[in-house]
């Protein structure tokens, strides 16, 4: 193999190598963004839609408290309990992810101990003293105003951290973006350069 031919696959290897750092950086920058992106749809979306669907039934609980001691129909009872199954399911959710919030679980522990001043209301209300369990539903009723709020915090605590990811992300893929068209230019030069060097170059007799 003479000098000429050497020479040209050197150039050919140099070529190939800057050619692939677009590729590579690419597919990095591919790497770091799917990974943000699966955070955000298998831990923040899942987890901001739980704590809005605790918001939910627990105001819908309150209600249902409400209507009972207002209204003193029975039925009422039964919304209660249904939304009340509704948020042992969530609990449990919640308490079972690692991913869960160290507050988000502070506040499942205080809701517990609402229901508990709930299921006394309603013991009291059932031993035909309708008076006596409204003057106690009065007690919980801040609780349940600081937990709707609590949970309302959280929650936009929540959608910050996703809102701070997703421009994150969109930063990430235009910078990305930008540096893999430079890199894309500097390729074509260099590919350019090697083309007009070969077409120069005369074969050794």
């Amino acid at each position: 193999m003479n000098q000429l031919w050497r020479h040209r696959i050197i150039l050919i290897l140099i070529v190939s190598l800057f050619a692939s750092i677009p590729l590579l950086y690419a597919l990095n920058g591919y790497r770091a963004i799917s990974k943000l992106t699966e955070e955000m749809h298998r831990q923040d979306i899942p987890m901001i839609k739980q704590v809005d669907q605790l918001i939910e039934h627990n105001r819908d609980r309150a209600n249902a408290v409400r209507g009972l001691l207002l209204y003193e129909d029975e039925r009422y009872i039964e919304q209660y309990y249904f939304s009340t199954s509704n948020v042992h399911d969530l609990r449990r959710l919640l308490n079972a992810s690692n991913q869960t919030p160290g507050a988000i679980k502070d506040l499942l522990l205080r809701n517990s101990a609402w229901e508990e001043e709930i299921e006394e209301v309603f013991t009291v209300y059932e031993t035909d003293n309708p008076q006596s369990a409204k003057k106690l539903a009065k007690q919980t009723t801040q609780t349940t105003q600081t937990i709707l709020e609590d949970l309302s915090q959280i929650k936009e605590k929540l959608y910050r951290e996703l809102e701070q990811k997703l421009e994150l992300t969109t930063e990430l893929t235009t910078d990305y973006k930008r540096m893999c068209f430079s890199l894309s230019i500097l390729s074509f030069l260099l590919i350019a350069a090697t083309i007009f060097l070969f077409s120069r170059a005369k074969p050794v007799s």
